[in-house]
């Protein structure tokens, strides 16, 4: 449930990472960017910045479309759902999720701005390093 007062909402998180099943997963990930947004369509009041990856601009070896860097124009059109390879399945999630975020907000009237980075990086799950402390 999205606070009826809401105005910022940060979709930041996906699965990633192998799971029983990745294809199931996939779907799920895709599910879960549909479901909020929805709910933030009956909330009112919110707009949506949504972190999307790479992996949605472009799949393993696809090459830009303008044949020297990636753009807005760029979506992986290569990645496919393959339970044997939850790396494609998981590029295929983002963009996927990406794509139908994309057409929801517009069509919900829900407005979006997502960000793509390449790699999101945090603070070790070991706190023994002192490379966390820049």
């Amino acid at each position: 449930k999205i606070p009826c007062d809401c105005v910022n909402v940060y979709h930041i998180a996906s699965v990633f990472g192998p799971t029983d099943d990745p294809i199931q997963t996939a779907r799920d990930n895709v599910q879960g960017t549909e479901d909020l947004i929805r709910c933030m369509a009956k909330a009112g009041n919110c707009r949506l910045v949504l972190t999307s990856s790479m992996a949605a601009v472009r799949g393993t070896g696809q090459d830009p479309l303008n044949g020297k860097y990636y753009t807005h124009e760029d979506w992986n059109t290569i990645s496919k759902l393959n339970g044997d390879n939850w790396g494609s399945c998981y590029q295929w999630s983002k963009a996927e999720s990406e794509r139908r975020a994309w057409e929801l907000s517009e069509s919900l009237g829900v407005p979006m701005t997502s960000i793509c980075p390449s790699f999101v990086f945090g603070p070790p799950s070991d706190r023994t390093s002192k490379s966390f402390s820049i």
